[in-house]
Parts: C-alpha cells; sequence; structure tokens
C-alpha cells in the first residue's frame, strides 16, 4: 500500500501540499502553505502537520503503508532523510514519474474547479496575505467538497494502464 503526495503552486501563488491515498476512494487533507517558496524546512513541517493522520488512517483501513516521494532536493535533504529515519516512516523515493502519478490529474482538475468557483478570490480585499488566506480556505473547501470518492477511484484504478504505457514507451512520453 502506498501514499503519494505532491505539492502544487495552484492560483496566485498560494501552495498546497495534498496526499493521494492509494487506496481507492480515500483522499487525505491539503495543507495550504503560506509560505512565498518551499524549503526542506517548510517541507519538514508540512510532513509534521498532516502525514501522521494520513498514514494512520490507511494504516486502519488496509493495513501499512509506504509513503513514496519524488526526487526533489527538499525531500532528498539530509533534513528530511534524517526526519524519515527519527519518524520510523516507511518511505520510497521514486524517480520523478507525473507520467503515472494521478494526483497531477487531481491539481488540474482543482485548479479548474477553484477558477470556475471563485472567479473573483485574487481581489479579496486586505492585501496579499488575505488572499492567501481566502484562496487557502477556498482551496479547502472544494478540495473536501467537490472531490468525489469516485474520481480518486478511476484515477487509481487506471494505475495499470499508465504503467503499461510508460513501459511500452520506454519511459518516454505517454498520453497520461
Amino acid at each position: 500500500m502506498g501514499l503519494s503526495h505532491a505539492a502544487r503552486e495552484v492560483p496566485q501563488g498560494q501552495h498546497l501540499w495534498g496526499h493521494e491515498g492509494s487506496w481507492g476512494k480515500g483522499q487525505g487533507p491539503p495543507i495550504p502553505i503560506f509560505e512565498k517558496s518551499v524549503n526542506r524546512w517548510v517541507y519538514i513541517r508540512v510532513l509534521e502537520d498532516g502525514l501522521d493522520d494520513v498514514h494512520q488512517e490507511v494504516h486502519d483501513t488496509l493495513g501499512d503503508p509506504v509513503f513514496q516521494q519524488d526526487n526533489v532536493k527538499i525531500r532528498t535533504a539530509k533534513d528530511t532523510m534524517a526526519w524519515f529515519e527519527a519518524q520510523h516512516s516507511d518511505h520510497d523515493m521514486a524517480p520523478q514519474l507525473a507520467d503515472i502519478n494521478p494526483i497531477e490529474h487531481v491539481w488540474k482538475w482543482l485548479k479548474e474547479r477553484m477558477h470556475k468557483r471563485f472567479p473573483e478570490i485574487h481581489k479579496t480585499p486586505g492585501g496579499p496575505a488575505r488572499v492567501r488566506r481566502a484562496l487557502a480556505e477556498a482551496l479547502s473547501d472544494t478540495w473536501r467538497e467537490e472531490i468525489e470518492g469516485d474520481f480518486l477511484e478511476t484515477l487509481w484504478e487506471s494505475m495499470p494502464r499508465r504503467v503499461a504505457a510508460l513501459l511500452e514507451a520506454k519511459g518516454w512520453y505517454t498520453k497520461y
């Protein structure tokens, strides 16, 4: 069993870290990140804030999960790896393979929904900090209210096709 995750910059420079649980319809919570950039220390804080709950949910549902992440520098930094070792978290480092990571589709879908639901959010009064907070609330609401389990399950069920396409393309681009 595994957990995969990703952090993406969404509208107006807001970063969002989300889990895509590989347990079919399950989904972890989004974690808004208010910093303008994400370094290893921000990443470790996000892990501390969000990984345990999702890890426990997957454990309770399916057994012992493996946390999987790609080889981006903030994730392979000595401090990050030391954090994982101290937590005794079972984790795996995968290459950067967006072609087969279904959460890439979740980010695209989320961004489209956000533009439809909150087209004027960038005009929120109170300056950039207030806009980021409003955006974080809107992102969390959209994630919670509109991502349906069937959507996630469909993405999860597409994994064998994604892997087959990637193997057929010998690691090059696929339709995914």
